[in-house]
């Protein structure tokens, strides 16, 4: 174990480890991905132990016709005695014949494509002129040797990130709340904005993919999710602003999460309580039918999502639990700076 660095408070310690990690891979964002965007498919190049995991995380029988599937890696291409390419180009034509709905297909790379080291990116590329305007073809990682099982989310994201269409010139600031969330989460969301005055609201990933929002100098963009590292090194890229911030989980989260948004948009403090508080004090009775039967317990997170620190801030300010250790796969210092900073004195933070 060795010391880590950071100019969160002295009393919260971080340390970091090596090691296996024993989490699920990045396929299983498949799940929550593919109902968000609605006219996107999510075509795994894996085994059929990849093809049972989604099947299984979904809950979803295969006859249903979900918008997402494996294209089986067997023998004969494991033994280089068949064309993978040309495989997949066949099966991929199969399934936009089959689907005309689909405006957008991933594919998705696994732990077996990246053993017989399947370039997917040409694939997609190949398969894009082949298909396009119709269809854009998009590839991403979701392999257990790569990523964790949020990760697949992040590389999802900074894949489709280049595509969002430029902002104009002179275009007003838009606000961009980048990280899957449930339509009725979204729109409560928006309204909030909306009461606030913040009218120019977008969110990414958004529900169909010929709604791409648009980025440039004048994008500000909220994380709503820990986890988004490397979607906002491609939004940056393109010349958006993050606006830092806690996550919005538990009361005083959320409220502080939109504060941040309402700072950056010069909202004035009244405004700021008219709109938040009646939503405010619905959060707080509802986390507080919880406190008692939480509070004065010890929690220990082992290292799975990213979204251990958030969560541990939660639990320990909001719902009165003592923190014995906070183990996270990744941090990132900058990110979840204002979320160290909220953890009580004394907490143990690993990374690793």
């Amino acid at each position: 174990m060795t010391p880590g660095s950071c100019n969160a408070a002295p009393e919260v310690r971080l340390s970091s480890e090596r090691g296996q990690r024993e989490v699920f891979c990045g396929l299983t964002g498949i799940i929550w991905l593919h109902r968000k965007i609605q006219d996107a498919f999510f075509l795994v190049v894996g085994s059929r132990t990849c093809a049972h995991l989604i099947q299984s995380a979904a809950g979803v029988m295969i006859f249903a016709e979900p918008r997402f599937a494996t294209a089986i890696i067997d023998e004969r291409d494991l033994a280089g005695l068949a064309d993978a390419n040309a495989e997949l180009d066949r099966v991929v034509g199969q399934l936009l014949a089959r689907r005309p709905d689909i405006k957008l297909l991933f594919l998705v790379g696994s732990c077996p494509s990246e053993v017989i080291k399947l370039d997917l990116s040409r694939a997609a590329l190949r398969l894009s002129g082949r298909f396009s305007p119709r269809v854009r073809v998009l590839n991403y990682s979701g392999s257990g040797i790569e990523t964790t099982f949020t990760q697949g989310e992040d590389a999802c994201l900074a894949s489709l990130a280049p595509s969002l269409p430029p902002q104009q010139p002179h275009a007003a600031s838009n606000l961009l709340i980048v990280g899957a969330l449930a339509d009725i989460v979204e729109d409560q969301a928006r309204q909030l904005f909306a009461d606030m005055g913040i009218d120019q609201v977008d969110f990414f990933p958004p529900r169909r993919s010929t709604e791409l929002p648009p980025v440039g100098v004048n994008t500000r963009f909220l994380l709503a999710q820990p986890f988004l590292a490397d979607t906002a090194r491609a939004l940056e890229a393109r010349g958006a602003r993050h606006i830092p911030a806690p996550f919005p989980l538990g009361a005083q989260g959320t409220l502080a999460w939109l504060k941040a948004a309402a700072a950056t948009y010069h909202v004035d403090e009244a405004r700021f309580r008219r709109s938040t508080q009646p939503a405010y004090e619905r959060a707080l009775r509802s986390v507080a039918r919880y406190r008692d039967q939480l509070a004065g317990k010890k929690v220990f997170f082992f290292p799975d999502s990213q979204l251990e620190i958030p969560l541990a801030r939660f639990l320990a300010n909001e719902m009165g639990m003592q923190l014995s250790e906070v183990g996270t796969p990744f941090l990132h210092r900058a990110h979840l700076a204002a979320e160290i900073e909220s953890l009580p004195a004394g907490t143990s933070v690993v990374e690793g």
